[in-house]
């Protein structure tokens, strides 16, 4: 009987410590459950909290100053009515229009009429730039009632109608019946063109901080586009290096979905890093400089019989601009059809060329008038190249021919020993551009000159071929083949399903464009040999921004009997430094970059035919290391899970501990047996 009670208290002293055990264990459970409960749910509220305040940004309240630079300037984007010269419909006479559009010019600034103010630089100094966006109708637009200018953005139904009538014998019309209803179209929204009242900025061919996507400069890949709404500002801070080229450069939006028909519109500007070509060439008495901005808007008259709207002239819509079907589509210089430049016999004539065109090519063929039917070889008036894409040549190079893309510029000597009247000529680009088209680009007159005997300034003291100059770069810069780190493939290519909008699709690589899908990386210091392929019979325009590159190959397998002008396009000099590149039809280019040591982050490449990069034909490119960003977004499900898990647990061990207290405790009931037992 003792050794049985002596057992009995062990056991139920060993009972009621596992009691206490378990029910410190129940409500550390508890605690700990709740806990964890809280902080996954403090995760998922403070990172949407994150979220809302919005991660670091230039956008600045437009009260507010962005005048911190050496340099500072403010642009504003904005809708006004203006005097435009233009051709008439399906002719080439010349015809003063009243022009409504979006501009960055302003009623004191009349630069060529409907361009921006010229921004200038020096090297070592920073640039800020204040962008304001005023891109809202006023009252006066009575048929705008929702407030915006024409065009409308682009629909599936707009791409589903032109499907079935096209108007052009495009090759690919014929490959495939299209869906018989848009709403059976697959669409790739964000690649449609959009949004096109909101806009941004790009100081192209300079090499300073990337800035596409905000804020400038950033290294976070998942960074948004810069996209400045009507009634937003945003504050652009640039420095520009010390050894930077002086010379031509401009700006122009670039934001996906708008870039093409804001372009149309004439929203661009020059921008000029001071350097010694001016004085270099004012020491060889060469003094006469004039600006040449090619600039193919495109066009659409609108009914004002009445006088009411106050203007009979707009941008038109994109699928017109983007096929050359737009009635009214010509190669304006300096805003003007044909503008007549007068210089003297043995006058130097100094031009400086913008390529400021969307979706064309162009020629710069310069002959006596009257000889244009004279092979070009035979007619043409040789001319010199002093400077392409801001960086300047150490000698003169003698041309009789340009092939020039958007975006380019050219630097262009030009001096006459007879006097009468010349012409500069943009021809022979028909259907070499876009699939055996004849007829697009139309040949033009771009310019004549009037040459006499009366000198406006003064005579050269040195021939042209004899002159020198600073270069841009110096010869050590040069990328050298053992410089080369990797060599990768670009591909643009075109997709002509019927099914699919927008249409034709254009593609980086086989892909349309995402701005979180980094299809390319680099780093600072390193130079990269890219092959650049187009897969089709047309023209497309290579641009990386900030960063330049050499040509090392140019090919084509078409035929330069069949395309006289390929010729002259497939012409390159490895020793030139340039940010364009026409990439022939069916052919390649093989170049090499050199990517500076001093700005990193996230920027794209792309064709420069506006249209075809607004609908997919960019890629984005990362420069460095990425940010380590962690994006809530991205693992809502997870933190869901985490937050769910974690209350559940609670509530089951809370559910445990109550029914658990419910029970009468356990070390009474052993004794009782015991005590039964003892009795027996």
């Amino acid at each position: 009987l003792t050794q049985l009670k002596e057992s009995g208290r062990r056991i139920a002293m060993s009972a009621s410590r596992g009691r206490t055990a378990a029910a410190r264990l129940h409500q550390h459970g508890l605690v700990f459950a709740l806990i964890a409960s809280a902080a996954a749910m403090s995760v998922v509220a403070s990172a949407a909290a994150s979220s809302s305040r919005g991660a670091p940004t230039d956008f600045i309240p437009c009260s507010d100053p962005c005048a911190g630079g050496d340099v500072n300037y403010e642009l504003t984007a904005s809708i006004r009515t203006m005097p435009m010269q233009a051709t008439e419909p399906g002719g080439h006479l010349p015809r003063d229009y009243t022009y409504r559009g979006r501009t960055y010019s302003t009623e004191t600034e009349n630069h060529h009429g409907f361009m921006g103010p010229t921004l200038r630089v020096r090297p070592g100094q920073s640039l800020w730039v204040k962008l304001r966006n005023n891109l809202t109708a006023d009252e006066t637009d009575d048929d705008k009632p929702d407030g915006k200018l024409g065009p409308a953005e682009v629909t599936v139904d707009d791409y589903w109608r032109m499907l079935q009538k096209p108007g052009e014998k495009i090759k690919y019309q014929f490959y495939q019946k299209s869906v018989p209803h848009p709403s059976l179209m697959i669409v790739d929204g964000a690649n449609l063109p959009h949004d096109f009242d909101a806009t941004n900025l790009h100081l192209h061919g300079l090499d300073v901080e990337v800035h596409m996507f905000d804020p400038v400069g950033t290294t976070d890949p998942h960074a948004p586009h810069i996209a400045v709404q009507p009634g937003e500002c945003y504050c652009y801070k640039f420095h520009v290096p010390e050894d930077h080229p002086g010379g031509m450069y401009w700006y122009h939006p670039h934001l996906h979905g708008s870039t093409a028909i804001q372009m149309w519109g004439g929203m661009l500007g020059l921008l000029y890093v001071d350097g010694p070509l001016l004085d270099e060439l004012a020491s060889y008495g060469v003094t006469r400089t004039e600006e040449f901005v090619i600039w193919d808007p495109a066009f659409r008259l609108v009914d004002d019989r009445n006088g009411t709207r106050g203007h009979n002239l707009e941008v038109d819509e994109f699928l017109m601009g983007q096929t050359t079907l737009s009635k009214i589509h010509p190669f304006l210089v300096n805003g003007r059809v044909t503008p007549d430049f007068a210089v003297g016999v043995g006058e130097v004539l100094h031009f400086r060329t913008l390529v400021g065109i969307v979706e064309n090519e162009n020629t710069f063929l310069v002959y006596r008038e009257g000889e244009e039917d004279r092979p070009w070889d035979e007619a043409a008036v040789p001319f010199y190249v002093v400077a392409s894409d801001g960086v300047t040549y150490p000698r003169p190079k003698k041309k009789n021919i340009l092939v020039m893309a958007g975006g380019q510029r050219e630097e262009i000597l030009l001096q006459f020993d007879q006097p009468g009247k010349y012409v500069i000529s943009q021809q022979g680009i028909q259907g070499m551009q876009f699939f055996d088209m004849w007829g697009h680009p139309h040949d033009q007159i771009l310019a004549t000159i009037t040459v006499d005997e009366a000198v406006r300034t003064q005579l050269p003291s040195t021939p042209i071929e004899e002159m020198a100059f600073t270069p841009g770069y110096r010869e050590e810069d040069k990328i050298q083949a053992h410089d080369i780190v990797k060599t990768e493939n670009i591909v643009f290519s075109m997709g002509a399903d019927r099914n699919k909008a927008p249409f034709p699709q254009y593609f980086v690589n086989g892909r349309p464009f995402s701005p979180d899908d980094i299809r390319f990386r680099a780093h600072p210091g390193e130079a990269v040999e890219y092959v650049l392929i187009n897969a089709n019979h047309n023209v497309h325009p290579f641009h990386i921004h900030v960063n330049r590159f050499q040509i090392q190959e140019m090919g084509s397998e078409l035929s330069t009997e069949r395309y006289p002008v390929l010729k002259n396009l497939l012409e390159h000099d490895p020793a030139v430094w340039r940010d364009i590149v026409v990439v022939p039809p069916n052919g390649r280019a093989r170049i090499w970059v050199h990517y500076k040591s001093n700005y990193t982050g996230k920027t794209v490449l792309h064709c420069h035919f506006l249209a075809h990069e607004d609908t997919g034909m960019m890629a984005t490119i990362f420069i460095g290391d990425e940010d380590v960003v962690f994006r809530w977004q991205d693992h809502r499900e997870l933190l869901a899970g985490i937050a769910c898990g974690a209350l559940l647990a609670a509530i089951v061990l809370i559910a445990l501990r109550s029914a658990r207290e419910e029970k009468q405790p356990y070390e009474r009931v052993v004794m009782n047996e015991i005590k039964s037992k003892a009795m027996d």
